[in-house]
């Protein structure tokens, strides 16, 4: 058993900060949380916290770490480009743990991510959550998939440059739609067939990979900014289905479309140059008026075009910008647990969840100088500081 003793604890629940605050956990899992909570068992590993700040591991909800290799072959593992459309296809077979971009994640606090497939195709395929650390990515996956990557806008038309389609924004949206739509009439006639003791309709592996976002049980995690935003959340009300904005930039242009769709916007990364084309508008102040309107608003990194320590400096900008601490906290914990489907695992400190904690010295978005004395996965330590 691992108890850490001591500590300032940010749980993310009903509980806010508590001071003086132990956490006992076992089995990976977390066994009690308060004051002199572990006094009474014999812990295997004891973190003496006083003075140490603890929050629930760091969650980021947008990354291609393992996958997508800055310093090697453009797009590596990420993007299929001989297709637009690639449902069926799923990022775990593209990601390697060894590659330094994953493996910075836990030195930065993060212990899960969502891993998505590149923006270059209209449809990139599944998206899993995984934790950090471990030896296998199969093992460490806890929701696969938990969406299907979408893009919208100049990314995908990346296939029109190279004389393929679509070559237009027109073109993206009918080459989703025109998937929604097959992928629908497919599952209507599984079904029928089904009720009705009938021959099911010839597999397709499109088709079938679209049936969880059909039944919502996945969102269609989507690559957009400026105005594909309203695009977005136009298809995803036409189908009924669940989205994620992912990126986001220059929401403040249209937050009343974002407000009444009513889908997570997952922000970031900040750092784009102003009038970048379309990827301008990624001033951080903007998730605060997305917060204050009742957006469920995360930070994000795209690892690895920026690093995972990027996680605690958007934070620290947000609260620069006025975003409260206990606020832009959940920015980087419960908000983006919650939009990848995993928040009934991680994302808050509370017994019963996984043992997953970013330990502190300093106050993280408020100390500049606040770094990670310790990142424990699962009850395991993975990072010392």
């Amino acid at each position: 058993m691992l108890l850490i003793k001591n500590a300032t604890v940010y749980t993310m629940e009903d509980e806010g900060v508590i001071e003086n605050c132990d956490i006992l956990s076992g089995d990976g899992k977390i066994v009690a949380v308060g004051k002199d909570a572990g006094d009474s068992v014999s812990a295997d590993l004891i973190i003496e916290a006083t003075g140490l700040h603890v929050l629930p591991g760091i969650v980021d909800s947008h990354s291609h770490a393992g996958g997508l290799f800055i310093r090697g072959p453009a797009n590596s593992d990420v993007n299929e480009s001989s297709n637009p459309v690639t449902p069926h296809l799923n990022v775990i077979y593209g990601i390697n743990i060894l590659e330094e971009e994953f493996k910075s994640n836990p030195r930065a606090g993060v212990t899960t991510i969502c891993i998505a497939p590149g923006s270059g195709n209209v449809i990139g395929g599944q998206c899993f959550a995984t934790k950090t650390f471990g030896t296998s990515i199969y093992d460490m996956a806890i929701r696969n998939p938990c969406a299907m990557k979408c893009a919208m806008g100049g990314s995908p038309k990346g296939h029109g440059r190279r004389g393929g389609e679509p070559k237009t924004r027109m073109g993206v949206v009918a080459m989703l739609e025109n998937e929604l739509i097959k992928s629908r009439e497919y599952l209507n006639k599984k079904e029928t067939a089904i009720a009705e003791g009938k021959d099911i309709p010839k597999f397709d592996e499109k088709a079938e990979a679209f049936i969880p976002v059909l039944k919502k049980e996945i969102p269609i995690k989507v690559h957009c900014e400026q105005f594909d935003m309203v695009t977005v959340i136009r298809i995803a009300k036409k189908y009924d289905i669940l989205y994620t904005i992912d990126h986001g930039w220059s929401s403040n242009l249209y937050i009343d479309e974002l407000v009444a769709g009513g889908g997570p916007v997952l922000f970031g990364p900040i750092g784009v140059a102003d009038s970048y084309c379309e990827a301008s508008g990624g001033d951080i102040a903007l998730v605060k008026e997305m917060d204050d309107r009742g957006i469920d608003v995360s930070i994000m990194t795209d690892c690895p075009v920026y690093t995972p320590d990027l996680m605690i400096i958007s934070a620290g900008e947000a609260v620069r910008c006025g975003v409260s601490h206990e606020r832009v906290l959940r920015m980087i914990t419960v908000n983006p647990a919650r939009a990848i489907g995993v928040y009934d695992r991680v994302g808050s400190i509370k017994p019963g969840k996984d043992a997953d904690f970013a330990i502190f010295e300093g106050i993280p978005a408020i100390d500049m100088a606040a770094n990670v004395r310790y990142t424990i996965v699962d009850g395991q330590i993975a990072h010392t500081g």
